[in-house]
């Protein structure tokens, strides 16, 4: 199989949301032998972290958000003459604004690009019929991070079952993996917990849509019958203020902590935490926040919305329970924390779980299968493992 030249095009310059999945992806698939090259917006910590990869951005090109004609016709004049010269065989497009330009430039190049786009959000899945075009018939492949979202896309713009696939979110094993004691304690330092608190654990964007107003409902049912728990809520956002307002008015202020943002030392801080919660998954749809929590061994609680039920498994690795119910949370809370061996063995089959079906390597392969079949119609590539 000769290489294949793929060009990934994310229209932001932020290091948040798709950014992530769409750097590594590109990075897992250059290590396959492909020639991948990658355009971002630029000035920010994506651009700065692709070039620490090696993947420079592509300076004359600027994936803009603007609706100003001169801007977008620029960008897409440019992007056409870019697939001629690094003979592209895939433009993957990972936002609604690129995915857009994308389309114009594919149109105006002389080669045939397939283009795929990856759908990372449900609200991308718009039932209005620019969407439906976009989405549903002038693109060769969708991909969605979970079945949800699949579900959504097939719902909403009718994109066509044989176009429509499913490739999970991936973590990498290496930076996340079953802590040594001694990073526990490190974790607990940074913070600032006592060895032997009971800690439970969010990590997600504080924002209105991502529940943690429920949690704290939940949370204050556990507090007052497990006097020693304590809950960090991990993250920064605009909502930040009106949480701590929140905690404050359900007398928990001594009880919840908001340590901020942690990116570099997420795996001490995971490492610190007893049980890990998510309310709703964030704007990359994989539900990494809780596929980093299963590799380090974590045990999770988790809604079923948006997806992330079908990351967990019910009964193996985590309590699911349904979105908007605060005493099934707060139960499920208190089951977890109260067994430290029940504790241990979703853990330890959590662990299992993304070894077995959220590799980033997996990832690769199935994204660099479906080039395959769209290049190559008649050629049948097979991998070894089962679908999640």
């Amino acid at each position: 199989m000769r290489p294949l030249s793929v060009v990934q095009v994310i229209s932001s310059p932020w290091w948040t949301g798709a950014a992530e999945p769409a750097l590594f992806l590109t990075e897992d698939l250059a290590a396959r032998g492909h020639r991948v090259r990658f355009v971002c917006g630029p000035g920010e910590a994506l651009e700065d972290r692709a070039g620490r990869l090696g993947f420079p951005r592509v300076k004359e090109l600027d994936p803009t958000r603007s609706l100003n004609p001169w801007r977008m016709g620029g960008f897409v004049r440019r992007l056409a003459g870019f697939l001629e010269e690094a003979r592209a065989d895939v433009l993957h497009a990972h936002l609604s604004a690129d995915h857009w330009l994308s389309l114009l430039a594919r149109r105006r190049c002389r080669r045939r690009v397939r283009l795929v786009r990856t759908v990372h959000h449900p609200r991308a899945a718009k039932g209005n019929p620019l969407a439906r075009c976009l989405l549903g018939r002038a693109t060769d492949a969708v991909i969605a991070p979970n079945r949800h979202i699949a579900r959504v896309l097939g719902e909403r713009t009718a994109v066509p079952p044989d176009r429509l696939h499913v490739v999970p979110g991936a973590v990498d094993l290496r930076r996340f993996s079953p802590p040594p004691s001694e990073m526990r304690a490190k974790g607990r330092a940074i913070l600032g917990q006592d060895a032997s608190t009971p800690l439970i654990g969010i990590v997600s964007r504080l924002a209105p849509d991502r529940g943690h107003t429920l949690l704290f409902e939940a949370f204050r049912q556990v507090a007052n019958e497990i006097p020693a728990v304590r809950l960090v809520a991990v993250g920064k956002g605009e909502h930040l203020p009106r949480l701590k307002k929140r905690v404050r008015a359900l007398g928990l202020e001594d009880r919840v902590d908001f340590p901020g943002y942690h990116e570099e030392d997420l795996p001490e801080v995971l490492a610190a935490l007893d049980l890990f919660v998510l309310m709703a998954p964030g704007s990359e749809g994989s539900c990494r926040a809780v596929l980093e929590a299963m590799a380090m061994g974590l045990p999770c609680v988790v809604t079923d919305l948006n997806g992330l039920a079908d990351t967990v498994e019910e009964g193996a690795t985590a309590r699911v329970v349904p979105g908007g119910d605060a005493p099934r949370l707060a139960s499920a809370l208190r089951e977890l924390i109260a067994d430290e061996g029940l504790r241990r063995a979703f853990g330890r089959a959590g662990r299992r779980r993304v070894e077995a079906h959220f590799t980033r390597e997996r990832r690769a392969e199935r994204v660099e299968e479906i080039y395959l079949k769209l290049l190559e119609p008649s050629l049948e590539v097979s991998y070894a493992g089962g679908r999640p």
